[in-house]
């Protein structure tokens, strides 16, 4: 069977007609690990039915004619017939997953074998694409019931063309990637059939020409609604969504030896443990008898972090404390936030550079006690600022500025502090890595790696907003079309989020709103596409189906469902609440585009993003009682762990309990009435 493009549209033929661009294969039968054509032991017959506009529904059924029982897996293939430039596995792999020099999952094969990755891993499931500027194709699992669902998938190079594999039921392999760069063997589940029983599956075959080069994806979620119709409900309001993230940031008011900051969260030691460097030297063992001593499994201050931005989000809190703390005319309160940002103001150095975190100057101004300067730009020891936490310290400390002087209150020291890192990124632009990713406290580059520079460009429009130099905004501009030149033109983010070196989601944040600011200040046409561009990528990494979990896990005993919810990075195999941070600015695009689908894109993204919140005080999960408010960062929804001992516990939270997935909610509520021009919060309703 033959999908061919015609002039009456996209069309499956029984022979090739005019342009070919896939033929749907046999299956092939898997037995004792050895593939083969069926034969006559088996039978097969397919039905198909077009969806319209070049999506179909394949539904087959493999009946065992033998008189034993099989024990069996089986492979749906289709080959593409037309040579691809890319190919994808939403959340997995994009186009080889070629940046970053970890041992996490890269190209189509591992050790000469293909890689075949479980379908609670990608974004679609067992979604794979190739494509090049005139077709897109993908092939994807059914979630019409669980035997279709519960697949694995994988793509098989074949001369200039790929062949799209499904496997049934799940498997993993050569491999299985278990951690965060670990690997472990590979995982096998198979069909047990009975003599004269069948196999019945349903999967889909897409075509489509992209909307731009390299964006196929695109079109391919555009067609999500339709597949995988979106059901769920929030389950808080709004109005206690607000209640429940101020209570929890208001627990992260800190003392931090006589100074009052944001400390990044709660977690247990244990978490701790795992998530350093000691964690990932720990056998299962070691890290199940550590599970059963209390002293390693009570939630406290465990990590002392208080960061501008990124995970801890110190900045971004206090914003949205001093925002609650005006509206309830609590003045201690503001004193006491203005008093915090005091302490990183006067840390800043005239050249722009101030150090993420704050704990760090600890250790710093030892070093510089003892006259000890050439370790201060020795990058081993750490003293390293970073574009994403300075471009939203940038950021937030102009909107800061703002809200102060909205309510009478000047604090030009606040604006000084955005103006002095704007500077310093401009005068160091570079025209091969553009903002860079790290540097010395004294100026000097260490790290030029990665798309993580984009967070400047927020930083600098929202100074320019303030300001009006147009310093800012021509540099913003300017980097722009540096980073969508190299990147995300070619649909490819990387190294965002700073613990990994991989092709990541989070860093395409900033493009998305920087794009649809540009886009409101100039009213030319690029800034659309470009925010149009950075919005579909992000939400490639965007789960649009439920995976299947066993009523032990977290996710069935705590109400998680997987749609909605963004996976964190090729290198992370997790999902996270991230998508919160977006869900305003989808509301943006719907209202200058006219497409409702990215409505249904913000509230997949914000329901994902209630779960697991912490309703009343003491609510116990993992058998601790949890402060009001708090939610973990971490769902493990695949065979894939950096805080358990097991990855074979799918669905399961971990328990650091972050400030950042809190600050999304809240900023998200807070810009759907200030910058996506909604009346109210009804839309989160």
């Amino acid at each position: 069977m033959y999908l061919c493009k015609t002039a009456e549209g996209y069309t499956l033929l029984s022979a090739p007609e005019r342009r070919v661009i896939a033929q749907l294969l046999p299956p092939v039968i898997v037995e004792n690990g050895v593939e083969q054509a069926v034969t006559e032991d088996f039978s097969w017959r397919d039905r198909l039915d077009s969806l319209g506009d070049g999506l179909f529904r394949v539904t087959r059924k493999v009946a065992n004619l033998s008189e034993k029982r099989r024990r069996l897996q089986i492979i749906n293939q289709v080959k593409t017939c037309f040579q691809p430039a890319d190919y994808i596995i939403p959340c997995v792999m994009y186009n080889g997953n070629e940046w970053g020099g970890r041992n996490s999952p890269k190209g189509l094969t591992r050790d000469g074998q293909p890689w075949v990755f479980a379908y609670d891993r990608t974004g679609i499931p067992s979604c794979t694409l190739t494509e090049n500027a005139d077709f897109g194709f993908a092939l994807f699992a059914s979630a019409r019931d669980k035997e279709s669902l519960r697949t694995g998938c994988s793509i098989v190079r074949d001369g200039q063309e790929f062949i799209h594999r499904i496997h049934y039921p799940v498997v993993e392999a050569p491999v299985s990637y278990s951690g965060k760069n670990k690997m472990t063997g590979r995982y096998d589940e198979y069909i047990d059939l009975a003599p004269g029983a069948q196999f019945a599956m349903t999967f889909h075959l897409w075509a489509c020409e992209p909307m731009w080069e390299h964006y196929a994806t695109a079109n391919l979620l555009n067609r999500m609604p339709e597949v995988f119709p979106y059901t769920h409900e929030p389950i808080f309001t709004p109005k206690r969504v607000w209640e429940l993230g101020i209570a929890y940031l208001t627990r992260l008011i800190h003392d931090y030896e006589g100074r009052t900051l944001i400390i990044a969260g709660f977690d247990t030691k244990l978490s701790r443990l795992q998530a350093g460097h000691a964690g990932a030297k720990m056998t299962k063992e070691e890290m199940l008898h550590l599970l059963s001593l209390p002293e390693y499994n009570t939630y406290g201050f465990n990590r002392e972090i208080y960061e501008i931005g990124w995970a801890g989000q110190g900045f971004l809190s206090t914003r949205m404390l001093l925002k609650d703390a005006f509206a309830k005319g609590d003045g201690a309160k503001v004193d006491l936030l203005i008093g915090s940002l005091h302490n990183w103001t006067e840390k800043q150095l005239e050249n722009g550079m101030v150090l993420p975190h704050f704990e760090r100057y600890k250790t710093y101004e030892a070093v510089l006690a003892a006259g000890d300067k050439e370790k201060l730009d020795d990058p081993c020891q750490g003293y390293l600022p970073d574009a994403c936490n300075l471009g939203w310290g940038a950021s937030e400390m102009s909107k800061i500025y703002m809200l102060l002087r909205s309510k009478g209150r000047e604090h030009s020291e606040f604006l000084q502090f955005a103006t002095r890192i704007c500077d310093f990124f401009i005068d160091h632009f570079d025209e091969k890595v553009g903002y860079g990713k790290t540097w010395t406290l004294s100026g000097q580059p260490v790290d030029g790696t990665g798309t993580v520079g984009g967070f400047m460009i927020t930083g600098l429009i929202d100074t320019w907003k303030v300001t009006g130099n147009p310093r800012y905004l021509e540099s913003a501009k300017h980097a722009m079309e540096f980073y969508y030149t190299r990147d995300l033109d070619k649909f490819l983010c990387t190294a965002g989020a700073i613990d990994c070196q991989s092709v990541d989601k989070e860093t395409s944040y900033p493009f998305v709103v920087a794009s649809l600011d540009l886009y409101e200040i100039t009213q030319e046409p690029i800034w659309l596409e470009r925010a149009l561009k950075a919005a579909y990528y992000f939400f490639s990494w965007a789960f649009q189906y439920d995976a299947i979990y066993p009523d032990s896990s977290d996710f069935a005993r705590f109400g998680y469902y997987t749609s909605g919810g963004t996976a964190i990075s090729a290198e992370h195999h997790a999902i996270d609440p991230w998508g919160a941070l977006l869900c305003a600015e989808f509301v943006r695009l719907a209202k200058m585009t006219g497409d409702s689908n990215w409505i249904i894109r913000s509230r997949m993204m914000w329901v994902n993003s209630l779960y697991g919140i912490t309703a009343n005080e003491g609510d116990v999960v993992h058998g601790l009682a949890r402060p009001l408010g708090s939610q973990n960062e971490g769902f493990f929804q695949a065979r894939w762990t950096k805080y358990r001992p097991d990855c074979e516990e799918r669905g399961h939270f971990n328990d650091w309990l972050v400030a950042w997935v809190t600050c999304w909610r809240l900023t998200a509520l807070d810009r759907l009435t200030t910058v996506a021009g909604e009346d109210d919060w009804s839309l989160f309703a």
